[in-house]
């Protein structure tokens, strides 16, 4: 009864909601208080009533200003993240600079106006670098080769070059023999590189076609 009754006062107060929330600023959380229920709770009203939420931009924006912290941007800062917003993730530059990931979105999208949405077209010579090697390389390997980040790779690769998850080559007879000679003495990673291949598909090779597990092969020797 109590969830009812303040639901009908909120539809009552709907220019009253509609006042606090886009001409006094109030954030969900501070109207919620003034009314005893949960942020999530005057979301669903405002979904209700049609009152259409801030854009995260004037959210952000509308934000109290936090005291002076140990996460200050210097001027190298700014300049970092501005020659590398468009090519690189919030969480790539988060780590780069030292920084939270919440501040780094904020310095990029209110301090320093840059929304991702100028991004960086891939050239002919990464096309094709793309298609020579991405049945060979790791989508990790091949975004550290271009610059890019991981995310790019991948979706450029399979919904640009409509190249989907890679195409397993089958392993030789040649290849299992090798294998099977010199698992017990050479690591995956020198394996991969002899044969051209990934760690992952030697690994996975080695274990779950030929059964070479590694418990095997320490009981062997």
């Amino acid at each position: 009864m109590a969830e009812r009754a303040l639901k009908q006062r909120m539809v009552s107060e709907k220019e009253k909601l509609f006042q606090m929330y886009h001409q006094e600023k109030l954030s969900l959380t501070d109207i919620g208080e003034h009314y005893g229920c949960s942020r999530q709770y005057v979301q669903l009203v405002f979904k209700e009533l049609g009152i259409k939420r801030r854009s995260r931009m004037m959210a952000l924006k509308n934000r109290p200003r936090r005291r002076k912290s140990k996460y200050n941007f210097t001027e190298n800062d700014d300049s970092f993240i501005l020659g590398n917003y468009y090519k690189m993730t919030d969480s790539e530059m988060a780590i780069q600079l030292g920084k939270p990931l919440k501040s780094i979105i904020y310095r990029r999208l209110v301090v320093l106006g840059k929304k991702k949405v100028n991004r960086r077209n891939f050239t002919e010579e990464e096309n094709q670098f793309i298609l020579d090697n991405f049945e060979r390389m790791t989508d990790t390997s091949i975004a550290k080769a271009l610059n890019r980040s991981l995310i790019s790779v991948t979706h450029h690769r399979n919904r640009i070059l409509n190249r989907p998850k890679r195409v397993i080559k089958g392993y030789s007879d040649e290849e299992n023999s090798f294998i099977e000679r010199n698992y017990k003495d050479m690591t995956d990673s020198q394996i991969a590189a002899a044969l051209n291949r990934t760690k992952a598909s030697v690994a996975i090779h080695r274990n779950e076609v030929l059964g070479l597990s590694k418990t095997k092969r320490r009981k062997q020797d």
